[in-house]
């Protein structure tokens, strides 16, 4: 299982291209890790791992951290657009 999703990015300077987000099947991590489970998260072609405590939980961590890296580098030029992320609590 993975998950792909394409963003349309039309920078004011530049060519407009395609951002590919892909979120890959959670992994079980060994038991003395904190963390149980890991996913892979590949954000225009550069990977990063995030952790959760159960497989749902890694993959939204995954989630969040690609909306948060998206918004942050690439801001309104994106299509979709990315909201700005919310603190917990707001």
């Amino acid at each position: 299982m993975m998950l792909e999703l394409t963003f349309k990015l039309t920078p004011e300077e530049g060519e407009p291209r395609d951002v590919v987000v892909r979120i890959h099947e959670p992994t079980r991590n060994p038991p003395e890790k904190k963390w149980p489970w890991a996913v892979t998260v590949d954000i225009d072609g550069r990977p990063s791992t995030t952790y959760g405590v159960d497989p749902l939980d890694a993959v939204e961590n995954g989630a969040q951290h690609a909306a948060i890296v998206l918004r942050g580098v690439h801001g309104d030029a994106l299509d979709p657009p990315i909201e700005p992320r919310m603190k917990e609590g707001q």
